[in-house]
């Protein structure tokens, strides 16, 4: 995947499994979607986007961080970690 195409505006009403936009070929891509307001994204992400400069990030590289305090609850009993956000 080269580039995403998005076919839907910033503030359309969408529904589960409605069509959004599709992959364009050239390269790999991954795409994390975030609540608004819950991540502060890394300067260089956020200045690439604006001239619409792809960047590069590899695997354990950081895209940003929580913008919400988060306690981390480790259950013995459960095979995963439950998150609390306030």
């Amino acid at each position: 995947v080269g580039s995403i195409v998005l076919t839907v505006k910033e503030g359309a009403n969408v529904r589960r499994m409605d069509d959004c936009g599709y992959f364009a070929f050239g390269g790999s891509t991954v795409v994390l979607l975030f609540e608004k307001g819950a991540i502060e994204y890394d300067h260089d992400l956020v200045e690439n986007s604006r001239k619409s400069i792809e960047t590069l990030v590899q695997v354990g590289s950081s895209i940003g961080t929580s913008a919400k305090k988060m306690k981390i609850y480790n259950y013995d009993n459960f095979p995963t970690v439950a998150f609390q956000y306030f």
